[in-house]
């Protein structure tokens, strides 16, 4: 700040030897830059002064000493702004940080960032205006932080918690749909890992299901759309190149594959019992998404048989609803 100030009233060396941008310059480089505390505060009020801070070339500078900081990604740097964020995570990635070190920069900063910025700005300001504002700040977070994973895979050191929590935040502050299909792929790839939380994602507006002939339309509470592309990805996945897998049938049950299998099945009847309570699912979607696993993924069907029975009970009209393949489905079940 003190440097930009003395370009600008032009206060340099070529007038005193003793001038403002000299001492500014003996400042940062004694008090500023060998901390990163100090750096990020500096680099923090950079943002207000735009762009002198650029053209003297200070946030450059900051950036570069925080991004040779061994331990730059710590809580400090969650507090920058989404700009010069973005800026120091490209700088430190082309240095070749782990992915795992990225990770947990990203996590800090979606925990400052998303779970905070929200109640700021509407406990400040109050009005729907606000609120409108703060939801755009979200979005425009939430999809860079997307863009800032690491490269999807299935073993990704992203957690699966917080890559429901970003699929989440997504469809509250309704970001892009490539945002979206980006992290339903990331969990599909990764779903293994995942619990009946990280998947029962509300729907969103428009996301309903309405009674046969559009009468009394209701909005669903689950967004079960979602869950079958996430389930789908995970079947689609390319397991021609896993070593592990070698010497075995897919069918055995010691297959790695069956295996995986048999614990996606297990979450997806979970997911079936939890959603089957809501009376505005259509019968088509929740048999659906039961069919969707093939038939070996289901080694005993205990677990579905109880999600069909909550469905069924939780109907007490049953003209409304064309139930008869699920009764079918839990007759054969028994």
């Amino acid at each position: 700040m003190a440097a930009s100030s003395g370009v600008w009233l032009q206060i340099t060396n070529d007038f005193s030897d003793k001038s403002l941008e000299l001492r500014a310059e003996a400042f940062l480089r004694d008090a500023v830059l060998p901390s990163i505390a100090s750096s990020v505060v500096v680099l923090r009020s950079c943002e207000a002064l735009l762009p002198d801070t650029e053209d003297v070339g200070l946030v450059p500078r900051l950036i570069a000493a925080i991004a040779s900081n061994g331990d730059w990604w710590g809580k400090s740097v969650a507090t920058l702004g989404l700009d010069f964020f973005q800026r120091l995570l490209s700088v430190v990635k082309a240095k070749g940080l782990k992915q795992e070190t990225v990770t947990r920069i990203l996590i800090n900063y979606a925990q400052n960032s998303l779970h905070g910025l929200m109640a700021r700005d509407v406990h400040r300001c109050g009005g729907g205006a606000v609120n409108a504002d703060a939801v755009k700040k979200q979005r425009a977070v939430v999809e860079a932080i997307v863009g800032l994973l690491p490269a999807q895979s299935k073993k990704s050191p992203v957690p699966m918690a917080f890559l429901s929590g970003l699929l989440k935040t997504v469809m509250s502050v309704s970001a892009s749909s490539i945002c979206r299909a980006d992290l339903e792929k990331r969990i599909g790839m990764q779903l293994d890992q995942a619990i009946l939380e990280n998947i029962l994602i509300a729907a969103g507006a428009g996301a309903g299901a309405a009674t046969p002939g559009g009468h009394g339309q209701q909005h669903a509470l689950y967004d079960m759309d979602m869950v079958a592309r996430i389930f789908s990805v995970f079947l689609n996945l390319d397991d021609d190149h896993n070593e592990e897998d070698a010497g075995f049938d897919y069918d055995s049950p010691r297959s790695p594959k069956q295996s995986l299998l048999v614990k996606a099945a297990k979450l997806l009847d979970s997911y079936l019992a939890e959603v089957a309570l809501d009376s505005n699912i259509l019968p088509s979607k929740f048999i659906s998404l039961a069919e969707l696993l093939p038939d070996h993924a289901r080694i005993v069907t205990d677990g579905l048989y109880r999600a069909v029975d909550i469905f069924l009970k939780a109907r007490t009209d049953a003209a409304c609803f064309n139930f008869v393949r699920l009764a079918k489905t839990r007759r054969q079940l028994a």
